[in-house]
């Protein structure tokens, strides 16, 4: 298995756009919304906003755009076939592909944590803070994933399939306000506030320095949200295999 998920690992990095969206993206916002004034406190408070905002932008650009779309590639050339002919079942081909997503999301967390710590002035981050970072975006990675195989196996032709994705990408992060500061009202509002990544970013912010693990309803959110990516995902293989027989 650990060959495969090499071979995955480099697949999916071998997709420019994820590095570019996915790792760049945030950082590049990040350090380019900050604009300092002569107060500490508001600097400190901008800076932990940027910080907060953009960190969903990488499971979310890692993920839905690279993998999909590369996935859908592999099934419209008959990649993914051949390679269930020689052992590599669709069931290994998801785990390998999962675990490499991981390892490249954890990465570039990693790394945004660091260079931004360094960069802007944010205030000292306690160690639950950084725990709630790592197993948040480990769950966002997760549900999205979930949603990721959904699209590409509910969709044919790399073109429906890239063209899909990036209506996710963009619905996303236009309801969450990752990008743009759109008014949202009704139902659409409500989608949005299913998205857990405001209430991801709303407890990273408030609890900052914190030394108790207050996560409100965090967590409680973001378990929902993985449960329903995976009844679309059981939904979308059963199709998938009836459509087969």
């Amino acid at each position: 298995m650990i060959h495969y998920i090499k071979f995955e690992l480099k697949n999916t990095m071998g997709y420019s756009i994820a590095m570019i969206v996915g790792g760049l993206l945030p950082l590049v916002l990040a350090i380019g919304g900050y604009h300092s004034t002569h107060s500490d406190a508001v600097n400190h408070s901008l800076a932990i906003t940027l910080f907060s905002t953009l960190l969903p932008m990488i499971p979310l650009g890692l993920v839905i755009l690279p993998f999909t779309i590369a996935f859908g590639r592999d099934t419209e050339s008959g990649v993914t076939t051949r390679l269930s002919l020689f052992g590599y079942t669709i069931i290994k081909q998801l785990i390998a592909k999962f675990v490499s997503v991981v390892i490249l999301v954890i990465a570039v967390t990693l790394v945004y944590l660091i260079v931004l710590l360094n960069v802007l002035p944010l205030p000292k981050i306690s160690t639950l803070t950084i725990v709630n970072i790592f197993v948040g975006v480990l769950l966002l990675t997760v549900a999205l994933y979930l949603i990721a195989f959904t699209i590409a196996q509910i969709f044919k032709g790399f073109s429906m399939i890239q063209g899909v994705a990036m209506v996710v990408y963009f619905g996303i992060a236009i309801l969450t306000g990752s990008i743009g500061g759109f008014q949202l009202t009704g139902g659409i509002e409500n989608v949005a506030d299913f998205i857990p990544f405001k209430v991801f970013r709303e407890n990273l912010a408030n609890h900052w320095a914190s030394l108790s693990f207050s996560q409100g309803n965090e967590f409680t959110q973001l378990l929902i949200f993985l449960i329903f990516t995976i009844v679309l995902f059981v939904i979308a293989n059963y199709f998938r295999i009836r459509s087969k027989r």
